[in-house]
């Protein structure tokens, strides 16, 4: 009897839909305000999203769209050119560009008062 009371408590545990893990947003993505809105038109950055940059002694690292790329790597028709702090150059059929990794300043909207 013990074993048919544990196991229908798990089963109250799990998630009925597992479809609803999908929608669960990602921890290490920076808040909404802060991300610039997608331009609209040909802008050279369109469909590249700058994730993190690993800049270390030995090398740098810049993922975009998920992917890890250093300087000279290609990704959807653009040449990495430079990774430095907090951005990305690249260059697509002549035109060079940069993917930022926070575009905006947040805004300062009310500051904390000390109790």
């Amino acid at each position: 009897m013990a074993v048919f009371v544990c196991a229908g408590m798990l089963a109250m545990l799990m998630p009925a839909d597992k479809g609803n893990t999908a929608s669960l947003p990602d921890p290490t993505r920076p808040p909404q305000r802060f991300v610039e809105p997608a331009a609209s038109g040909d802008a050279p950055s369109k469909g590249l999203q700058l994730g993190s940059i690993l800049i270390a002694p030995q090398r740098r690292v810049a993922v975009i769209n998920g992917r890890p790329l250093s300087a000279g790597d290609r990704i959807s028709g653009a040449k990495v050119v430079a990774i430095e702090p907090g951005q990305v150059r690249l260059r697509r059929g002549g035109r060079d560009f940069v993917l930022k990794l926070l575009p905006k300043r947040p805004k300062v909207t009310a500051v904390a008062e000390k109790d």
